[in-house]
């Protein structure tokens, strides 16, 4: 599990690629990480994470908005964060200031439930 970051972080890159089959390629094996995740709060909230990491432009926000206002009651496990940080680092970057925001908010929310 220690290389899921990593592996996001170059699927990511290639999600928006125009090519279809490298970008279903992506999509899979993305959804594939969703399949192990332990944490019942980000699994319902899949969808939207891998859209979000798909197209940063048009569903960050309602991403980070949902993220926000789900209660999370279980810890989130490594394939969650491994999909949650790069949404954070996206956040974090862009010149959007509720963006930045909500992605500091997130941060703080995964930091309350260690």
């Amino acid at each position: 599990m220690g290389f899921l970051p990593d592996i996001v972080k170059a699927l990511r890159e290639v999600l928006n690629d125009t090519h279809e089959k490298v970008h279903e390629a992506a999509l899979k094996a993305i959804s594939k990480i969703g399949s192990v995740i332990k944490c019942p709060e980000i699994a319902e909230l899949l969808d939207i994470i891998i859209k979000a990491l798909g197209n940063s432009n048009d569903y960050l926000l309602h991403c980070l908005d949902a993220l926000l206002e789900t209660s999370f009651v279980h810890s989130i496990d490594a394939p969650s964060l491994s999909l949650l940080i790069p949404l954070v680092d996206i956040g974090l970057q862009t010149h959007d200031n509720a963006c930045k925001q909500k992605a500091s908010q997130l941060v703080g929310n995964i930091c309350s439930l260690t």
